[in-house]
Parts: C-alpha cells; structure tokens; sequence
C-alpha cells in the first residue's frame, strides 16, 4: 500500500502525518505550488512528487483539495491508468459520484471525512479520537486501510452527504454564530469587550464538557429544564434581533425535555406553546 495526496494544504499534511505515524506508507505530495508540496512532504517524511509519478507510484490517492477543485483534479489524473488503484475526496458534503466514469477506468472511488475542524496541520494528533464517514460502492476493499489507519468510521449513504455535513456545520461553525449572538447581546448589556471570550467560554466549556459525560440529552441546563416559563417570557420581551432564534432554540430544548418523559407535562406544554408564539 503506497499513499499519495494531491493537495497539501492542512487536511491532506495533518492526515498524511497521522497516516505515517500509524505505520502506513507516504509516499509524497503533489501540489500546484511546489513550496507547499515540499512543507508537507518535510512535515511528513515523504516527498514533493509530480502528478504523474504520484498517480503512477501509489494505489491509495487522497485528493485533499477544496471541494471546488475535486473535479478539475479528477479530470486532470483520468489520462492516467487508474486500473485497481483507491481513489479518495475529503469532502464532507460531496459523495464519491464526483469521480464521473470512474467504472470504465476499473478505479474504485470514495469519500473520507473527518468531523474535525482543521485548524492548521499538527491537529493530526487528536486524529485518533475523530469519527470519520466514508462512502463509496465498495468499502470491503478498503477496510484494511481503514483498520491499519486505526479509523473510527461509520458507512454513510452518498444521498445523506449534504444532510450529514449540514449536521457537522450545526456542531461546529453555528457554534461560534450562536456565540456572536451572546457577544451581540452582552455588549447591548454594557460589558466590555475585553471580557467577552471570558464572560461566554466557561458556559460554553460546560455545555460541551456535560454534553460528553452526560450525553447530548442529559446535558440540558437553564430555565426549560426548570420549566421556568416566567423567565422565558422574561427573554422573549426583551430580545429584538434574536428572538426567532432563540424560539427555535428553545423548542429544540423543549423536544429534549419531552424525550424524557412518558406523561402530560403541563409546565413544558406552556413553554411551548410560550416559545411558538401561541
């Protein structure tokens, strides 16, 4: 098994790092800016590569490129013999359709995604604690990649990608939106910005930390878990900008709420019908 990337940008020089220090072999790099191909390939104990020793040389090819890119890369290495050769998108929205005609070529085709959001490229280290999807039509073939990778994955349909990557954007960048709101809020309060990050980052902290002890539905504090609906109404009547938001929100609390129990809930009732405007 020889491993090669097009594309050696942060995701493809973390997980190609992550792949070498798992004992499998990197080949090299290849990148249309020869210093980026020449950083990764350091970074990872390989070597900066032409596109075609690199499609030539290796039977497992990562096209690490942004997603705008995939095509234009794929139709660039079909002239090459691609016959028996593993050909992989880190794209979480895109499915392994991407790669047109890849049948007649007898190349198998695949999506590998991390959700993981790559900071810069020594992030390989959380790598083995990171779920990955993959998608394609013949995942047998890969699984002794996956397992000598050391890969914790799930089999996703290629018709849930986009549905799938919308769920990693809840998780993840709608987190720094929702915390933007908080911050929009606080200052409208009167607090400094200087002690923004300090005033939000431990509430934040403590969702994410009982999230993981607890689970997502054991995780829920605040004044739906009370059945407080004096004070939602409180934050209702004076919230301007972010009051839909923050109905929308809160029904998704109260659907927690409700998950946990087998009975009429009255309290909970009003907070909905509270929240829905109603």
């Amino acid at each position: 098994m020889k491993i090669g990337f097009i594309g050696a940008g942060k995701v493809g020089s973390a997980f190609g790092r992550y792949l070498k220090e798992n004992g499998l072999d990197i080949a090299g790099f290849y990148s249309r800016s020869i210093e980026s191909s020449q950083s990764a390939a350091e970074f990872t104990g390989s070597k900066a590569m032409d596109i075609e020793e690199l499609v030539n040389d290796c039977n497992y090819i990562f096209i690490t490129t942004p997603d705008g890119v995939i095509s234009e890369v794929w139709e660039r290495i079909k002239k090459y013999d691609l016959k028996g050769k593993n050909i992989f998108h880190m794209s979480g929205c895109l499915g392994s359709d991407i790669f047109q005609g890849a049948k007649h070529l007898d190349a198998d085709t695949y999506s590998l995604h991390p959700l993981f959001p790559f900071t810069d490229r020594n992030c390989f280290t959380f790598l083995n604690e990171v779920v990955f999807s993959v998608e394609g039509e013949n995942i047998d073939k890969i699984k002794y990649f996956l397992n000598a990778a050391k890969l914790k994955y799930f089999v996703i349909d290629n018709k849930n990608k986009a549905k799938y990557h919308a769920a990693a954007v809840f998780a993840s960048n709608y987190i720094v939106s929702i915390a933007k709101i908080a911050k929009e809020i606080l200052l409208d309060c009167g607090m400094d910005e200087k002690y923004i990050v300090d005033a939000i980052y431990p509430l934040m902290k403590g969702a994410v930390s009982n999230i993981r002890e607890k689970g997502i539905e054991g995780a829920l504090t605040g004044p739906i878990l009370r059945r407080d609906a004096g004070t939602i109404k409180l934050h209702l009547d004076n919230l301007d900008d972010f009051e839909h938001i923050y109905r929308l929100l809160g029904l998704a609390a109260v659907e927690i709420e409700k998950g946990k129990i087998e009975y009429k809930d009255e309290k909970l009732e009003a907070i909905e019908n509270l929240l829905r405007g109603e």
